[in-house]
């Protein structure tokens, strides 16, 4: 119809913006083989190893210690996936699994039992044509699940509204409460005209009685700011008391932490229009903030151009240090690729290290939205 055909040009245009920016993106160019370890740790210096040369978004669970994250099949689409904090062990949940969509399966977070996890899985009846906004990155058209540590059970969770066009809905990045009562994750409510797009920030109750399943309820919406734009969830605070999210509703993409009980909420970074901040995540004692940033490097809408490093700073958002120098030539970290993307981690359970993920394929190509994935040993803060 002329109407779902309008609004899936504009819906492509929303989320494509949405797909480069939020996933994020490296250039194509030089394919130099990297090394396993691009650096060992030194004073003052992150370590960084490699995990997988084809990894995705991930997960590092304090209970069993395994790493779940997502990666690209060669039928195109993300599937879920398990690995050992060293790389090894690496073994998939969800490839062709009989109750699942069996589309775009991705962005996982454990909950604190180690027994579950929780994902975005795009849904069945999307066209071929908008699964590249679908992704684990994008998240239009995706809906929460619960699946077991094992891949054995699954069950759907949330549901957003099945519409195809430039108001799709969508989820990013669920994450539990350290109690597990909680489950933190924003969605996507309609276009508003901006590249993004309106969402909003949402925390239920979660629940699990191995009889019954997951159950999700009283679900609270929250809109940092009262505007139309665009949020996307990190963690929570060890306490349960706060949380941290990315906003534009001041402009540029910031990050910001929020007081679950009364919404309050108080701007960490103070960046321009002109950079990126994002991927934010307390360390496991609550005193340090990682997150990704395109601060001091290149970034620009049209043409779009994109580098980000990994950053820490103090909770209250004082002494933020570079960690990484991915593009900075004859540094230890030093990719020797033209591009590269600093994007989605997570801390290990004692927080010495953290594992991350390097997107290292455009958008526009096969391997779109899938990276390298790293452990890096932090140095002493």
């Amino acid at each position: 119809m002329e109407g779902i055909a309008m609004g899936m040009k504009n819906l492509r245009c929303s989320w494509t913006v949405l797909f480069f920016l939020i996933i994020g993106v490296s250039c194509a160019g030089s394919e130099n083989k990297l090394p396993d370890v691009l650096s060992l740790p030194k004073e003052n210096l992150a370590g960084i190893r490699i995990l997988t040369r084809d990894g995705g978004h991930l997960a590092w669970s304090k209970t069993n210690n395994k790493i779940a994250f997502d990666r690209l099949g060669r039928d195109g689409y993300f599937d879920l996936w398990i690995m050992n904090p060293n790389g090894s062990g690496q073994k998939s949940l969800t490839v062709n699994h009989p109750q699942l969509p069996n589309k775009h399966i991705g962005q996982p977070a454990w909950h604190p039992s180690g027994k579950l996890v929780v994902i975005q899985a795009q849904k069945a009846h999307v066209p071929k044509y908008a699964d590249t906004k679908c992704t684990p990155g994008a998240g239009a058209l995706s809906d929460l699940w619960i699946i077991t540590a094992d891949g054995q059970k699954v069950w759907k969770i949330h549901a957003v509204r099945d519409e195809v066009s430039k108001n799709a809905a969508g989820v990013l990045h669920p994450h539990f409460s350290n109690d597990g009562t909680k489950l933190f994750w924003a969605e996507r409510i309609r276009d508003n005209g901006r590249p993004f797009g309106e969402w909003i920030l949402r925390i239920a109750e979660f629940s699990f009685e191995p009889a019954t399943g997951p159950r999700l309820g009283n679900i609270r919406d929250y809109n940092p700011g009262s505007g139309s734009s665009f949020f996307e969830s990190h963690n929570f605070s060890p306490d349960d008391q706060y949380v941290l999210f990315t906003g534009n509703q001041d402009g540029p993409l910031e990050i910001y932490e929020m007081n679950v009980d009364s919404g309050a909420f108080k701007r960490l970074t103070q960046h321009s229009v002109y950079t990126w901040d994002e991927h934010a995540h307390y360390s496991p004692d609550g005193k340090k903030i990682i997150w990704m940033s395109s601060r001091g490097l290149r970034f620009s809408v049209k043409p779009f151009d994109l580098e980000t490093e990994f950053w820490i700073m103090n909770r209250d958002g004082s002494v933020q240090q570079q960690l990484t120098w991915f593009h900075t030539p004859r540094h230890p970290h030093f990719l020797r690729k033209p591009f590269a993307v600093a994007a989605d981690f997570d801390w290990s359970p004692d927080g010495s290290q953290i594992a991350g993920l390097i997107l290292t394929n455009r958008p526009e190509t096969r391997k779109r939205g899938s990276g390298i994935n790293v452990l890096i040993d932090l140095p002493n803060n």
